[in-house]
């Protein structure tokens, strides 16, 4: 269950280190109606990535309780995570990809539903979490606890780090320029990489990590 956990905590931090729209979002949000808002707005990506865990499992429930497909989808779900962890490195973001914060608006449910479509309408997040699910119901496939504690620590720690985010808006918007999130893309992308790497070959040879 440690591992489940320590493994969960790093997925997550690993997230919250990639930059895209919703990341955007909550700066500009916490920035311009305060940290009250931004936090409800990093409720409904919580809720939203939680929504498509919940319908990735279901969609992969038959294979993921069939041993016969265990190597076959975390190999798969290693694939995705190490093509998401690639496109991070190599790919290049701008600070053009900001939201228009004042759209939120100041009602806490308002800013909860538009987080969680804002999150949902994201094609890559669904699709990384069907990643993800697959690895996991490889990983854990003997124990549905180890499998529901490594989601809910990925789940929690990145809610924290997007609460904390929003506390800390002003100063982190002031830092970043082109050079830092090119870095920060590339640091992510590769923790990615290894991390769908090292997870999928714990599915193929159980036995090579201790």
């Amino acid at each position: 269950m440690i591992s489940a956990v320590l493994e969960g905590i790093l997925l997550g931090l690993t997230l919250a280190m990639l930059i895209g729209p919703a990341f955007f979002a909550l700066l500009d949000t916490s920035l311009t109606n305060g940290f009250k808002i931004g936090v409800a707005l990093a409720f409904g990506i919580f809720l939203s990535d939680l929504f498509c865990i919940i319908l990735a499992y279901l969609g992969f429930l038959q294979f993921i309780d069939n041993p016969i497909y265990k190597m076959e989808i975390g190999i798969v779900g290693g694939f995705i995570l190490v093509l998401f962890g690639l496109y991070n490195m190599l790919g290049k973001k701008t600070l053009k990809q900001s939201s228009a914060a004042s759209s939120f608006g100041k009602s806490i449910s308002v800013v909860v539903i538009k987080g969680f479509f804002l999150n949902l309408f994201n094609p890559f997040v669904i699709l990384f979490w069907v990643g993800v699910v697959t690895l996991a119901g490889s990983r854990f496939e003997s124990s549905k606890i180890n499998a529901i504690v490594f989601f809910v620590a990925s789940l929690i720690t990145i809610f924290a780090t997007d609460v904390v985010k929003c506390f800390v808006a002003r100063k982190i918007k002031n830092y970043l320029n082109a050079t830092v999130l090119l870095w920060v893309n590339r640091v992510s992308g590769l923790i990615l990489v290894i991390f769908g790497l090292v997870l999928a070959i714990r599915v193929i040879a159980p036995n090579l990590f201790l």
